[in-house]
């Protein structure tokens, strides 16, 4: 260690948890070097005449950027000339942390710390973050355990602070090729390598497609850990975000509060996902590891709080059964082709709102030739499929009301209907449809 570097560490042996080879590193050059030791003792004296009797409560980040400032200042002086006096460098220096100290003394006891200090809370969950992101880089498996509010049969994205709590657990391989699976009992995805595999037992649905596939939804940013922090280092810096860092025996915990996000002129998809609702996500790291150990969202209702998702372990680096990377099907059912090659003239060209019409329409009429046109799973030949044609056979349309969209569901557009069964039974509901492949046709995406 030379003069240079030992001045710009001298100021971390001050701090109460310094890093012991920094703190060996520079005691080693002071005992050797006298201009060193000379400054290291001016240093200290500074500090010992500033030091208030009553310390003042600030937010540990705090030291990080007076140090900071520190280094700044020191660049700045190397550079100016003074015309009138001459000072020797460590001098300098020493004015410098004075006159540092003295305004941070003065500013600590009458400045709000939740507003003045809220910016620096950010940069540190960012700096932490970063650090967490070069450790997950070196995962080679994880498991994860989480339950979370919602339906077992339906999509990963759906919550609901009136659902029960679902189990849920994910499996990866971070080893080529990447593997993982997603299971919620009664709908798994699983990636092999190379394709991806939605199973859907309560309907016998299965679906094969690429890569690029979206089965997991929002639950895609928990297999990339990597990923689900960036985005956080991000909010962070986000207008409307809150920022609140803790840590204890030795974990460190990090609160974000954010604001629900798309369009809500129309609140139906209101609090139905975690980004489409007033939340607050709590992170729970290891502070030696820095990896993720835990994580908690709960939806925000005025002064309500519903507790949606809940990791209750991770393991890291642990064998995992490469069985798991597949699935097995019930007899009789085969895997679909997921495909975007949509060619029905009927259901193109028309309204969405046309299209929830020709689709009940065709359930009315038993023309499911017509359905399958806009709707893969009447594809199917499974029983369930059968059951389902039959229960919807023959219906009566009461209404189709004005479509609409909601949330962050751009593509989506939503169209009320009232419906009765053959039964008598009544139902109202929103009957989801999308245009956004090539062809624009009409696709029913949920919602029946």
């Amino acid at each position: 260690m030379n003069c240079n570097e030992c001045k710009l560490e001298m100021t971390k042996l001050f701090d109460s948890d310094v890093d012991k080879t920094v703190l060996d590193d520079v005691m080693e050059h002071i005992q050797q070097c006298n201009d060193c030791s000379i400054e290291y003792k001016l240093t200290q004296e500074v500090i010992t005449m500033l030091k208030p009797k009553l310390q003042p409560e600030a937010p540990f980040v705090l030291k990080q950027n007076i140090i900071h400032q520190l280094k700044i200042e020191e660049t700045k002086m190397k550079k100016e000339v003074s015309k009138t006096v001459k000072m020797s460098s460590r001098y300098k220096k020493i004015l410098s942390i004075a006159a540092l100290l003295a305004i941070v003394m003065i500013i600590i006891p009458i400045v709000d710390k939740n507003n003045f200090f809220t910016n620096n809370t950010a940069k540190a969950a960012g700096v932490f973050i970063e650090s967490s992101i070069k450790a997950t880089q070196l995962i080679k498996s994880m498991v994860i355990k989480l339950k979370v509010r919602t339906i077992a049969h339906d999509n990963f994205a759906l919550v609901g602070t009136n659902f029960d709590m679902v189990e849920h657990t994910i499996w990866k391989s971070f080893e080529e090729p990447l593997k993982w699976r997603v299971d919620k009992g009664e709908r798994v995805v699983v990636f092999d390598g190379k394709f991806q595999y939605l199973w859907i037992p309560q309907t016998e649905k299965a679906i094969k497609a690429d890569s690029k596939a979206n089965f997991t939804e929002w639950f895609k940013i928990l297999l990339e850990p990597e990923k689900i922090l960036m985005k956080e280092q991000n909010v962070t810096k986000e207008k409307g975000s809150k920022v609140t860092m803790n840590e204890k025996n030795g974990e460190l915990i990090m609160m974000i509060t954010s604001k629900a996000q798309g369009n809500f002129i129309n609140d139906y998809c209101k609090n139905k996902s975690v980004e489409e609702s007033d939340n607050r996500r709590e992170y729970t790291f290891d502070s030696k590891t820095k990896l993720l150990k835990g994580l908690k969202i709960f939806i925000l209702e005025g002064k309500k709080e519903t507790l949606i998702l809940e990791i209750e372990k991770i393991d890291y680096n642990i064998p995992i059964d490469t069985s798991l990377f597949a699935i097995n099907l019930t007899s009789g059912v085969e895997w679909e082709e997921l495909t975007q090659d949509y060619n029905s003239e009927k259901f193109k060209n028309i309204s969405s709102k046309r299209a929830a019409e020709l689709f009940f329409e065709g359930m009315a009429n038993n023309d499911w030739k017509q359905v399958e046109e806009t709707c893969d799973f009447f594809k199917g030949k499974s029983e369930k499929v059968k059951r389902v044609k039959a229960y919807f056979r023959g219906l009566k349309i009461i209404s189709i009301g004005e479509p609409f969209k909601s949330g962050l569901h751009h593509n989506l557009v939503f169209v009320p209907y009232e419906i009765e069964f053959k039964s008598g039974e009544k139902k109202e509901f929103n009957l989801a449809v999308r245009n956004d492949n090539p062809n624009k046709v009409w696709i029913v995406d949920g919602g029946f």
